[in-house]
């Protein structure tokens, strides 16, 4: 059994935080037990609230059920299904970037 350094940020939050997380483990599992709280909803792969961005290295996400072919070419992951296949950094919270109408984020523009 692998185990990848996966780095979790987002500048905007201040978020970095580097996690060990065995190949056989999910990303968004590994951060909630060493208590680094991100966005999720429904834990298996179909809906895109813990949606992040690939930065650098490889994940598996062949689980997940929501993410068009393309989102994917463009480096975006949904982290509830996703387990590291190398070293890694992630941009997280980015359900609001690529989806202007996400699930649960709202922008003061739609209030």
């Amino acid at each position: 059994m692998a185990v990848y350094q996966v780095r979790l940020i987002n500048p905007t939050l201040n978020l970095d935080h580097t996690i060990a997380v065995c190949d056989d483990q999910y990303i968004l599992d590994i951060a909630a037990e060493t208590g680094i709280r991100l966005p999720s909803g429904c834990l298996n792969g179909e809906c895109s609230v813990c949606l992040a961005k690939i930065v650098n290295g490889e994940v598996d996400q062949s689980e997940q059920k929501f993410l068009k072919p393309s989102e994917m070419a463009a480096g975006y992951t949904v982290i509830c299904v996703a387990y590291p296949r190398s070293d890694c950094v992630l941009e997280t919270h980015q359900e609001q970037v690529l989806y202007k109408d996400s699930l649960y984020f709202k922008n003061s523009s739609q209030v």
